[in-house]
């Protein structure tokens, strides 16, 4: 889960995220999406990666910090 807001409270948001097991996630796993959660299958014993690029519906961008967990 993350959030996200715009100076312009009128904007519409959407939300491309990127996941992998990469410290430098390039994999987009979800693309324009509306709200603020996803599901992702994982594996054991892994370190992943995750990072949200928000958008307004006026052409800006935001690339969000990569953000990293691990399982057991």
């Amino acid at each position: 889960e993350w959030t996200a807001s715009d100076v312009d409270a009128n904007d519409k948001l959407v939300y491309d995220v990127y996941f992998g097991t990469d410290s430098s996630p390039t994999s987009k796993v979800s693309e324009k999406k509306e709200t603020k959660t996803l599901d992702v299958a994982i594996l054991p014993s892994k370190e992943y990666y995750w990072k949200v690029v928000v958008k307004d519906n006026k052409g800006g961008e935001t690339i969000g910090q990569i953000w990293k967990f691990k399982t057991n």
